[in-house]
């Protein structure tokens, strides 16, 4: 072997999938729990259409991405997977939490509607 003077680096492998899942889950965490306070809407965000479809596909991503993650440790040994695993758990609560929101502000406005048309 001849050396070049350079060193050899080994770099360990890596488990992006965990990385995006995390990444997915702190997004939806972030936008969820309603801490965009630069935003003069922050307090309507929950009320809109946009508000859940992003929490919703925020969740979904760090979801499937942590099982992808979880699969990938497992079979080929690559760090993460417990990572992955706060991720999925935090995914699944966020997509819980968007529901019930959008579940809330549905029954809200069937509520007012019955009252406004009762009182017509």
């Amino acid at each position: 072997m001849i050396e070049t003077g350079e060193t050899e680096v080994r770099t360990e492998p890596e488990n992006r999938a965990a990385g995006v899942s995390v990444g997915a889950a702190l997004a939806a965490v972030i936008v969820a729990s309603g801490s965009l306070w630069a935003s003069g809407v922050s307090f309507y965000l929950p009320a809109t259409i946009g508000w859940f479809v992003f929490v919703t596909l925020a969740a979904l991503t760090a979801i499937v991405a942590g099982h992808v993650a979880r699969r990938r440790a497992k079979r080929q040994g690559l760090p993460g997977r417990w990572l992955a695993l706060a991720a999925l758990a935090t995914g699944w609560v966020c997509l819980l939490y968007a529901v019930l929101v959008v579940l809330v502000v549905v029954g809200l406005l069937a509520g007012f509607a019955a009252l406004y048309g009762a009182l017509s």
